[in-house]
């Protein structure tokens, strides 16, 4: 039973799931069209591996910080929620984006060591600097960075100061490339994108199917995690306060994002990935679980088919 299967963390299950998300992938590009020339194939295998790394890094968190229980359930609905969304599957420099911005969250909850603390924040800080360099507001996850910093290590005021040091690194680098490759400066006005609250790009029959999808899985999901959430020791909770803002984060990105396509819409993958696993390790019976592991295997199908 797939319920049984993805209960379990061995390579196998990787591997299936890492299959899974390739047929997506696959079928994203298919349907949105594929010119079979030299730079649009680098494009879609740096965009895959991309997306697989994301998976994996996503996994290590979750298995790391004891987010979840010891299965592959998050990483199969982190291919689900992607999968509803084709649009984010082909457009590799949210990817990109959305891969560093797993990578900072790796740096920030490993605050929780106590080791290491300024180089844990300068690696998040520069990961997010990266970030916005592909998608400027991914830039709104630094202040998971200033979160962590509160939870963790909040007495020595280097902390505060380190991540606007990361930033300016990552600025003063960008400058040096464009001087060096295009003899120019890397303008901030180059860099700062628009905000903007109309959601005309929504207005289209093929994203509603998918937003409609993820917005019942978040209320469904984080309703299901907040009731979990008094249960859960005292110790953990500033972790799991991180993924929930993470969410947060990633839902005020989709609303003030300038360009809406629903690929935005990728951020909130991965939080709602480890919130939603908190549903499905409840003990409702196998063939619910069954049931519910088969919707979201195929749910993807009617987006990216119909």
């Amino acid at each position: 039973m797939l319920s049984s299967f993805f209960s379990k963390s061995k390579p196998i299950n990787f591997i299936i799931v890492g299959l899974y998300m390739l047929v997506m992938y696959i079928i994203a590009y298919y349907k949105n069209g594929f010119d079979l020339n030299y730079v649009s194939i680098l494009i879609f295998l740096g965009g895959f591996i991309a997306y697989i790394i994301t998976m994996l890094v996503l996994n290590l968190i979750t298995q790391k910080n004891d987010l979840t229980q010891k299965s592959t359930n998050t990483i199969l609905l982190f291919g689900f929620l992607t999968a509803i969304l084709p649009i984010s599957l082909t457009d590799p420099s949210i990817l990109l984006s959305n891969l560093f911005v797993i990578f900072a969250m790796r740096s920030v909850l490993n605050l929780r060591n106590g080791k290491y603390i300024k180089s844990n924040i300068l690696d998040a800080s520069i990961c997010i600097g990266i970030a916005s360099l592909t998608y400027f507001w991914s830039i709104g996850f630094i202040l998971i960075i200033f979160l962590g910093v509160l939870f963790f290590e909040p007495k020595n005021y280097r902390n505060w100061i380190i991540p606007v040091v990361g930033l300016l690194v990552v600025y003063v680098l960008s400058n040096c490339f464009t001087l060096l490759f295009y003899d120019s400066f890397f303008r901030m006005t180059d860099y700062v994108d628009t905000v903007s609250f109309s959601f005309d790009g929504y207005l289209n029959n093929g994203k509603f199917f998918s937003i409609g999808v993820l917005v019942i899985c978040a209320i469904f999901f984080f309703s299901v995690y907040l009731i979990k959430f008094s249960r859960k020791p005292t110790k953990s909770k500033p972790v799991l306060k991180l993924i929930i803002a993470q969410l947060i984060i990633a839902v005020t990105i989709v609303f003030i994002v300038p360009q809406k396509s629903t690929a935005e819409m990728i951020f909130i993958a991965s939080p709602l990935a480890i919130i939603g696993t908190t549903y499905l390790e409840i003990d409702h019976g196998k063939f619910i679980k069954e049931i519910n592991i088969w919707v979201f295997l195929l749910l993807p199908f009617m987006t990216l088919l119909f």
